[in-house]
């Protein structure tokens, strides 16, 4: 038998073996169970998370003999031969995207299925069709045959047509999930007989960014390397920047040790990881530092600010790393922030210096206090803010405020390129319109690190945009996860009323109960909020 890499090997027959997108495959068999069919469907989101995957189940389960549940019973006729089914067609719009394709499609709808119910055409990479083969493709796709059901594929959402988004039902496939894929991937090594470590495991995970069909193929080809797979093999074998050497540099940063920031930064760059990368999990590792620590978030935020700078300008630089190197050195964690850390990391080592430390520690505890309150304050504030725009860009949103500010908006993008302010661009270019009201916007983004570094530029943003455009828009980023909940809370109370919230009025609010707190853990005497 043929070698069959392993994203093929064990690709999943049915919605049970589907990893990741629980609520879609939960609608998509209750539909067949209920057989209640929809005539034509787009799957968007992320490449690698099952877009195609679960497109083929769905034919493959709308044509079963004997589904039950909504799950196919892969035993029947229908079923064994579904991969070669003339009933199921699967076109690559990439290059199948002119006229004449969509013209011979159009003619073929009309043919009823061979030895099936349904005719299944299932379009891939639907977003390059061509301007002109949409037009020959929009009656068909809003009346087409009953024996016929339409399921588009893409990446790429913002370049479908609206006039095809309403004539489809959308769903919206999210990243695996890093828990979901290790079980998965853990499971397929022990079939395969490959011993791999939980280390090694998460760094492929992590090298995957929520794409499974990425992640088997480094699991497939480091297994063919060596039986025992450990986190230097995957390293060696990709370049990736593990935890521990990101564990290594932040103590380097807190510590101020120049020449360890230096080697260490060697080290990345002769190991293969790219400079993209190394700045891109580096920044999402410092994001696990502030929402799982929250300590130093003003700091860090900083920090990540510069480097993600490094990237706008990467294009412009012979060596990134060398940027990459100048800034961290340069960047310098304040006393109170090393003298912590550095104690929980060396504690002997501190132990001995305590002495020397004493007097200058009690000449700082008014001031370590008052940047612990500024700090509780800055993140209450934060989120207290977060909550009320996602209130108010709900509050009588509308799909006319939507369209309306998107032109407005795709307009700015160009201004700031014509302007060459590719620093506010930076901030902005990857933000997706998500939800507009009369005058708040929520924006979602597909990386978590970008969603907070564009509401830590939140000032700069719309102040640029309202000057150009003399409104006063006001707007909130979310990570994807975030808006997903955000999103299903809107559909599961849409008989809730939404009241505009005055947010000068009640961040000042938690400002008295942040205040009131302080006091009570420091005294009255101690804490004076600024």
């Amino acid at each position: 038998m043929d070698y069959k890499v392993f994203y093929r090997k064990y690709r999943p027959k049915n919605f049970n073996e589907l990893i990741g997108q629980e609520n879609i495959k939960e609608v998509l068999s209750n539909s067949i169970k209920l057989n209640k069919i929809a005539h034509a469907y787009i799957f968007t989101g992320p490449r690698g998370t099952g877009k195609t995957s679960t497109a083929k189940i769905f034919a493959k389960t709308l044509n079963c003999l004997h589904n039950e549940n909504g799950i196919s019973c892969d035993n029947c006729d229908r079923c064994k031969e579904y991969n070669e089914s003339a009933d199921i067609i699967e076109i690559d719009a990439a290059s199948n995207n002119g006229v004449e394709e969509i013209r011979m499609l159009r003619d073929s709808v009309k043919i009823a299925p061979y030895n099936s119910k349904y005719k299944v055409y299932i379009i891939d990479e639907v977003h390059m069709l061509s301007n002109s083969a949409w037009n020959a493709f929009l009656k068909t796709l809003e009346e087409p045959p009953s024996h016929v059901i339409f399921i588009l594929a893409t990446t790429e959402i913002n370049k479908i047509p609206d006039t095809v988004m309403s004539r489809c039902q959308r769903f919206d496939f999210s990243k695996i999930p890093n828990d979901l894929m290790q079980n998965h991937l853990k499971t397929i090594a022990e079939k395969e007989n490959v011993t791999i470590d939980d280390e090694a495991l998460q760094e492929i995970v992590k090298l995957s960014d929520g794409c499974l069909r990425d992640a088997l193929g480094y699991l497939d080809q480091v297994s063919k390397l060596n039986e025992k797979v450990d986190s230097k093999l995957v390293e060696s074998c990709f370049g990736v920047l593990t935890k521990s050497k990101m564990d290594d540099l932040f103590t380097y940063l807190l510590q101020n040790d120049k020449k360890a920031i230096d080697k260490t930064i060697d080290e990345i760059n002769k190991s293969g990881v790219t400079p993209f990368n190394f700045i891109n999990n580096f920044i999402e590792y410092l994001l696990d530092k502030i929402i799982n620590e929250m300590k130093y978030v003003d700091k860090i935020r900083e920090l990540i600010n510069r480097l993600n700078n490094i990237t706008i300008q990467s294009n412009q630089i012979v060596n990134p790393f060398t940027l990459i190197k100048v800034e961290l050195i340069s960047f310098e964690f304040n006393q109170i922030i090393s003298r912590e850390i550095i104690s929980d990391e060396k504690p002997k080592e501190i132990e001995n210096q305590t002495k020397e430390m004493k007097n200058e520690n009690d000449n700082n505890i008014e001031k370590e206090n008052e940047t612990i309150l500024d700090e509780k304050t800055d993140n209450v504030n934060e989120q207290k803010l977060k909550e009320i725009r996602i209130n108010n860009s709900f509050y009588n949103c509308s799909k006319e405020y939507k369209t309306e500010f998107k032109i407005k908006w795709n307009e700015y993008i160009e201004t700031l390129k014509n302007n060459n302010e590719y620093n506010l661009l930076g901030y902005i270019e990857n933000a997706n319109i998500e939800v507009a009201s009369t005058n708040n916007i929520l924006f979602s983004f597909n990386v978590e690190s970008e969603s907070v570094i564009f509401n830590s530029k939140l000032e700069d943003i719309e102040n640029s945009f309202n000057t150009i455009y003399k409104t006063e828009y006001k707007f909130i980023g979310l990570s994807i996860n975030e808006w997903k909940k955000e999103k299903d809370n809107f559909i599961k109370n849409k008989n809730k009323k939404y009241e505009y919230i005055n947010e000068i009025e009640n961040i000042k609010i938690e400002d008295d109960k942040v205040k009131n707190l302080a006091q009570d853990i420091f005294g009255s005497d101690i804490i004076e909020v600024r």
